[in-house]
Protein backbone atom coordinates (compact mmCIF):
# COMPACT_ATOMS: atom_id res chain seq x y z
CA UNK A 1 0.00 0.00 0.00
CA UNK A 2 1.34 3.27 -1.03
CA UNK A 3 2.40 5.52 2.01
CA UNK A 4 1.88 9.67 1.33
CA UNK A 5 0.80 11.70 3.60
CA UNK A 6 -3.20 11.02 4.49
CA UNK A 7 -2.84 7.57 3.15
CA UNK A 8 -0.41 6.48 5.59
CA UNK A 9 -3.20 6.84 8.72
CA UNK A 10 -5.63 4.63 6.82
CA UNK A 11 -3.62 2.07 5.60
CA UNK A 12 -2.37 2.37 9.52
CA UNK A 13 -6.24 1.65 10.58
CA UNK A 14 -6.83 -0.63 7.40
CA UNK A 15 -3.61 -2.96 8.17
CA UNK A 16 -5.02 -3.42 11.59
CA UNK A 17 -8.05 -5.80 10.69
CA UNK A 18 -6.07 -9.43 10.17
CA UNK A 19 -8.02 -10.34 7.52
CA UNK A 20 -6.68 -11.27 4.23
CA UNK A 21 -7.29 -8.96 1.57
CA UNK A 22 -4.76 -7.51 -0.79
CA UNK A 23 -3.23 -3.72 -0.60
CA UNK A 24 -4.22 -0.69 -1.86
CA UNK A 25 -2.58 2.01 -3.51
CA UNK A 26 -4.10 5.20 -1.80
CA UNK A 27 -3.71 8.96 -3.43
CA UNK A 28 -4.86 11.93 -1.11
CA UNK A 29 -5.83 15.45 -2.82
CA UNK A 30 -6.64 18.35 -0.84
CA UNK A 31 -9.43 19.76 -3.47
CA UNK A 32 -10.55 18.32 -6.42
CA UNK A 33 -13.38 19.06 -9.30
CA UNK A 34 -14.21 15.18 -8.99
CA UNK A 35 -12.78 12.24 -7.84
CA UNK A 36 -13.95 10.51 -11.03
CA UNK A 37 -12.40 12.40 -13.07
CA UNK A 38 -9.15 12.06 -11.29
CA UNK A 39 -9.66 8.14 -11.58
CA UNK A 40 -10.20 8.65 -15.28
CA UNK A 41 -6.95 10.31 -16.17
CA UNK A 42 -5.21 7.76 -13.74
CA UNK A 43 -6.83 4.72 -15.75
CA UNK A 44 -5.52 6.39 -18.79
CA UNK A 45 -2.10 6.28 -17.84
CA UNK A 46 -1.83 3.04 -15.66
CA UNK A 47 -2.58 -0.32 -15.63
CA UNK A 48 -4.46 -1.63 -12.38
CA UNK A 49 -2.48 -4.78 -12.63
CA UNK A 50 -3.73 -6.75 -9.14
CA UNK A 51 -3.24 -3.74 -7.17
CA UNK A 52 -7.14 -1.92 -6.20
CA UNK A 53 -6.50 2.13 -6.00
CA UNK A 54 -8.60 4.91 -4.21
CA UNK A 55 -8.37 8.11 -5.11
CA UNK A 56 -9.42 10.64 -2.05
CA UNK A 57 -9.92 14.58 -1.71
CA UNK A 58 -11.15 16.39 1.09
CA UNK A 59 -13.51 18.44 -1.14
CA UNK A 60 -14.96 18.12 -4.57
CA UNK A 61 -16.26 21.26 -6.48
CA UNK A 62 -18.09 18.85 -9.33
CA UNK A 63 -18.52 15.98 -8.06
CA UNK A 64 -21.63 13.77 -9.42
CA UNK A 65 -23.63 10.76 -8.71
CA UNK A 66 -26.93 8.79 -10.34
CA UNK A 67 -28.49 10.69 -13.33
CA UNK A 68 -25.19 13.51 -12.91
CA UNK A 69 -26.65 14.91 -10.03
CA UNK A 70 -24.80 17.31 -8.11
CA UNK A 71 -22.71 15.73 -5.36
CA UNK A 72 -22.43 18.00 -2.25
CA UNK A 73 -19.12 17.61 -1.58
CA UNK A 74 -17.38 19.71 1.44
CA UNK A 75 -14.45 19.24 3.94
CA UNK A 76 -14.97 17.05 6.57
CA UNK A 77 -16.75 14.27 4.80
CA UNK A 78 -15.72 11.19 3.13
CA UNK A 79 -14.97 11.78 -1.03
CA UNK A 80 -13.48 9.16 -2.80
CA UNK A 81 -13.15 7.08 -6.50
CA UNK A 82 -11.84 3.47 -6.45
CA UNK A 83 -11.08 1.28 -9.20
CA UNK A 84 -10.26 -2.76 -8.37
CA UNK A 85 -9.15 -5.26 -10.71
CA UNK A 86 -10.82 -8.42 -11.29
CA UNK A 87 -10.05 -10.11 -14.29
CA UNK A 88 -12.89 -12.88 -14.29
CA UNK A 89 -16.02 -14.69 -17.02
CA UNK A 90 -17.47 -15.37 -14.13
CA UNK A 91 -17.99 -12.32 -12.01
CA UNK A 92 -22.18 -11.36 -11.61
CA UNK A 93 -22.15 -7.85 -12.79
CA UNK A 94 -25.87 -7.49 -11.69
CA UNK A 95 -24.63 -8.08 -8.13
CA UNK A 96 -21.92 -5.98 -7.21
CA UNK A 97 -24.27 -3.09 -6.30
CA UNK A 98 -26.24 -4.62 -4.22
CA UNK A 99 -23.13 -6.37 -2.32
CA UNK A 100 -21.87 -3.06 -1.77
CA UNK A 101 -24.80 -1.76 -0.11
CA UNK A 102 -25.70 -4.42 1.84
CA UNK A 103 -21.88 -4.88 3.48
CA UNK A 104 -22.00 -1.18 4.22
CA UNK A 105 -25.40 -1.51 6.23
CA UNK A 106 -23.83 -4.68 7.82
CA UNK A 107 -20.86 -2.80 8.73
CA UNK A 108 -22.61 0.57 10.48
CA UNK A 109 -25.13 -1.96 12.33
CA UNK A 110 -21.97 -3.75 13.94
CA UNK A 111 -21.15 -0.52 14.99
CA UNK A 112 -25.24 -0.04 16.45
CA UNK A 113 -26.16 2.26 13.87
CA UNK A 114 -29.02 1.55 12.59
CA UNK A 115 -29.40 2.45 8.34
CA UNK A 116 -31.35 1.29 5.77
CA UNK A 117 -30.72 0.58 2.13
CA UNK A 118 -32.51 2.86 -0.51
CA UNK A 119 -32.04 0.61 -3.54
CA UNK A 120 -29.93 0.15 -5.59
CA UNK A 121 -27.01 2.58 -3.77
CA UNK A 122 -27.86 5.14 -0.94
CA UNK A 123 -27.68 4.93 2.75
CA UNK A 124 -30.06 5.91 4.78
CA UNK A 125 -30.37 6.95 8.18
CA UNK A 126 -34.06 7.28 9.27
CA UNK A 127 -35.50 9.89 6.71
CA UNK A 128 -32.01 11.25 5.52
CA UNK A 129 -28.95 9.90 3.74
CA UNK A 130 -25.84 9.19 5.03
CA UNK A 131 -24.03 7.18 2.17
CA UNK A 132 -24.07 7.53 -1.82
CA UNK A 133 -22.36 5.36 -4.35
CA UNK A 134 -22.43 5.14 -7.86
CA UNK A 135 -20.40 1.79 -9.19
CA UNK A 136 -19.66 0.97 -12.73
CA UNK A 137 -18.69 -2.78 -14.17
CA UNK A 138 -15.63 -2.70 -17.04
CA UNK A 139 -15.70 -5.66 -18.97
CA UNK A 140 -14.17 -6.50 -22.07
CA UNK A 141 -15.88 -9.75 -24.22
CA UNK A 142 -16.84 -11.90 -21.65
CA UNK A 143 -14.61 -10.56 -19.07
CA UNK A 144 -15.05 -8.60 -16.51
CA UNK A 145 -11.80 -6.12 -16.31
CA UNK A 146 -12.22 -4.01 -12.96
CA UNK A 147 -15.10 -2.60 -11.21
CA UNK A 148 -15.22 1.12 -10.21
CA UNK A 149 -17.04 3.16 -7.17
CA UNK A 150 -17.53 6.53 -6.63
CA UNK A 151 -18.08 6.87 -3.35
CA UNK A 152 -19.33 9.87 -0.62
CA UNK A 153 -19.83 9.94 2.98
CA UNK A 154 -21.01 12.32 5.38
CA UNK A 155 -18.72 12.36 8.33
CA UNK A 156 -17.63 15.39 10.05
CA UNK A 157 -19.62 17.23 7.73
CA UNK A 158 -22.69 19.60 7.60
CA UNK A 159 -24.92 18.44 5.16
CA UNK A 160 -27.87 19.20 2.75
CA UNK A 161 -31.28 19.31 4.34
CA UNK A 162 -31.81 15.87 2.97
CA UNK A 163 -28.64 14.05 4.85
CA UNK A 164 -27.04 13.56 7.93
CA UNK A 165 -23.69 13.18 8.88
CA UNK A 166 -21.94 10.09 10.79
CA UNK A 167 -21.01 12.65 13.90
CA UNK A 168 -24.28 14.04 14.45
CA UNK A 169 -25.51 10.46 14.59
CA UNK A 170 -23.11 9.28 16.74
CA UNK A 171 -23.12 13.13 18.51
CA UNK A 172 -19.38 13.11 18.71
CA UNK A 173 -16.96 15.79 16.91
CA UNK A 174 -14.43 14.94 14.49
CA UNK A 175 -14.76 11.03 13.87
CA UNK A 176 -11.87 10.33 12.37
CA UNK A 177 -11.87 9.98 8.83
CA UNK A 178 -8.52 7.04 8.10
CA UNK A 179 -10.84 4.91 10.65
CA UNK A 180 -13.57 4.93 8.83
CA UNK A 181 -12.09 5.40 5.30
CA UNK A 182 -10.22 1.61 6.54
CA UNK A 183 -13.52 0.25 7.09
CA UNK A 184 -15.32 1.14 4.07
CA UNK A 185 -12.05 -0.35 1.61
CA UNK A 186 -12.69 -3.52 3.43
CA UNK A 187 -16.20 -3.50 2.73
CA UNK A 188 -15.10 -3.54 -0.80
CA UNK A 189 -13.14 -6.58 -0.15
CA UNK A 190 -15.44 -7.93 0.94
CA UNK A 191 -18.14 -7.21 -1.00
CA UNK A 192 -16.20 -8.76 -4.25
CA UNK A 193 -15.16 -11.61 -2.45
CA UNK A 194 -18.80 -12.93 -1.63
CA UNK A 195 -19.59 -12.16 -5.03
CA UNK A 196 -20.99 -15.40 -5.98
CA UNK A 197 -22.88 -16.33 -3.05
CA UNK A 198 -25.91 -14.69 -5.01
CA UNK A 199 -28.71 -16.30 -2.04
CA UNK A 200 -26.09 -14.91 0.67
CA UNK A 201 -26.08 -11.40 -0.73
CA UNK A 202 -29.88 -11.17 -2.00
CA UNK A 203 -30.88 -12.21 1.59
CA UNK A 204 -28.83 -9.90 3.41
CA UNK A 205 -29.77 -6.99 1.23
CA UNK A 206 -33.45 -7.76 2.07
CA UNK A 207 -32.48 -7.50 5.50
CA UNK A 208 -31.84 -3.64 5.10
CA UNK A 209 -34.13 -3.02 2.66
CA UNK A 210 -36.02 0.50 3.10
CA UNK A 211 -39.69 0.11 2.16
CA UNK A 212 -40.86 3.42 2.05
CA UNK A 213 -38.67 5.32 -0.92
CA UNK A 214 -39.57 4.45 -4.29
CA UNK A 215 -37.99 5.34 -7.51
CA UNK A 216 -39.45 8.82 -8.31
CA UNK A 217 -41.37 7.55 -11.06
CA UNK A 218 -43.27 4.97 -9.25
CA UNK A 219 -44.10 7.46 -6.11
CA UNK A 220 -47.64 9.16 -7.22
CA UNK A 221 -49.15 5.94 -8.39
CA UNK A 222 -49.54 3.89 -5.62
CA UNK A 223 -46.51 1.20 -5.98
CA UNK A 224 -45.48 -0.81 -2.60
CA UNK A 225 -41.71 -2.33 -2.46
CA UNK A 226 -41.59 -5.52 -1.70
CA UNK A 227 -38.26 -7.75 -1.90
CA UNK A 228 -34.89 -7.36 -4.05
CA UNK A 229 -35.18 -10.26 -6.32
CA UNK A 230 -32.22 -12.95 -7.13
CA UNK A 231 -30.35 -10.65 -9.82
CA UNK A 232 -30.62 -7.37 -7.78
CA UNK A 233 -33.81 -5.77 -9.12
CA UNK A 234 -36.11 -4.09 -7.10
CA UNK A 235 -39.64 -6.00 -6.96
CA UNK A 236 -42.87 -3.40 -6.45
CA UNK A 237 -46.41 -4.07 -6.26
CA UNK A 238 -49.85 -2.35 -6.97
CA UNK A 239 -53.28 -4.49 -6.80
CA UNK A 240 -52.36 -7.57 -8.61
CA UNK A 241 -49.18 -6.17 -10.66
CA UNK A 242 -46.15 -6.40 -10.27
CA UNK A 243 -42.71 -4.97 -11.58
CA UNK A 244 -39.20 -5.41 -11.58
CA UNK A 245 -36.76 -2.38 -11.60
CA UNK A 246 -33.09 -3.24 -12.57
CA UNK A 247 -30.49 -1.05 -12.67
Amino acid sequence: MKINGSAAKTSYFYKKTKQYFPNWKLIYKFKCTSTEHLLDEYLKLNNLKNIPIAIFSRSQSLGFGRYERKWFSPNGGIWFSAAYPIKSKTFISELFSISIAYKLCEMLSEESINVSLKWPNDIFYGSKKLIGFLPKVVTRGEQTNYVRVGFGMNLNNKSPLKGISLCKILNKKNLCESYWSSKILHVFNEAININKKRDFIIHGANKFLNKTYLPKEYIENDWIIKNIDSRGGLVISKDEDQKIINL
